[in-house]
């Protein structure tokens, strides 16, 4: 493979917030980590890049999240993206992996907050690097460096891998999801709980958030496409919401349910999509979309 000289970028400095890319989970015990874009602050007069995907880890198809900050401190959602990654092997050198295009997603009825998204193989742990050559519709084009760091393994389940048996909370009517869940009016999804929807052996998709406290502002959002995947593929396979936090909002423990813990959850939320096996098929990190959701539905089915 070829070498080039790649200076790492320390990313958590240059945004001096809160972001995933500076929060392992591992390090407190709150999951809802997920950058909150809308309040994201860039450097003054520049583009500035945040990588807020918190579960990288060796492995193909690995989802690989970009949010792109303009000097005016707008996130920018019409540029052309093409990611280039190092693998780190000392000071100052790194050695390209592999390249990607990204493509914008826009979070469901936020129109100006989206991230672009690309899918990536990871052959080590360790630290890499990412080279994003941005292009706007201005002919304006900047190239931005950033570090991060790839796990041996995903603290959340890997593709391929059974899913834990969560006995998660289950109600029949609006009014008793209401008493666990966020969700308002109640959502139709708790029908079945996780270890249910595995018993019936059939696919599954199931999402972790919490719509009525979630500091993306994504998990109502996310909640809304899990209502059109399920209108679209329901007779086909089960659907299922679980909330974030015990008894549906967090306390001053900010406590969340067993299967968060079971999942290994490193921010919020997050979509699953599981065979009939049991196995996962695929997830997704943060705010998902039909454009992104809907094909994997319909290969998994044979749509």
């Amino acid at each position: 493979m070829r070498s080039s000289r790649f200076a790492p970028v320390v990313f958590c400095i240059g945004l001096g917030l809160v972001l995933a890319a500076c929060s392992p989970a591992a390090q407190s015990p709150s999951p809802t980590l997920v950058p909150r874009l809308g309040s994201t602050q860039g450097t003054p007069g520049v583009l500035t890049g945040a990588l807020p995907a918190t579960d990288l880890a060796v492995g193909p198809n690995q989802r690989f999240l970009l949010a792109l900050i303009g000097p005016d401190n707008r996130l920018v959602t019409e540029a052309a993206v093409d990611l280039a990654f190092f693998k780190v092997t000392g000071p100052n050198e790194a050695q390209l992996r592999s390249r990607a295009p990204a493509e914008y997603r826009e979070a469901p009825g936020l129109p100006g907050r989206g991230i672009y998204v690309a899918r990536a193989e990871f052959d080590e742990a360790g630290e890499w690097g990412v080279a994003a050559l941005v292009r706007q519709p201005s002919g304006e084009q900047t190239e931005l460096r950033h570090s991060f760091q790839v796990k041996d393994r995903s603290a959340t389940p890997s593709i391929g891998t059974m899913v834990p048996l969560s006995r998660t909370l289950t109600a029949s009517t609006a009014a008793e999801v209401e008493r666990f869940c966020s969700s308002r009016p109640g959502d139709a999804f708790h029908r079945l709980s996780v270890a249910d929807a595995l018993a019936q052996r059939k696919p599954f998709a199931v999402l972790f958030a919490t719509p009525g406290f979630c500091e993306s502002r994504t998990c109502g959002p996310s909640l809304d496409v899990l209502q059109a995947l399920s209108q679209q593929y329901g007779d086909q396979m089960n659907f299922v919401h679980v909330e974030i936090y015990k008894d549906g909002r967090p306390n001053d423990k900010r406590e969340t349910v067993p299967a968060v813990g079971e999942w290994s959850l490193t921010s919020e939320p997050w979509l699953f999509v599981v065979g009939a096996d049991g196995r996962l098929v695929d997830k997704f990190e943060g705010s998902i979309t039909m454009e992104e959701a809907g094909p994997v539905l319909k290969a998994l089915l044979g749509a």
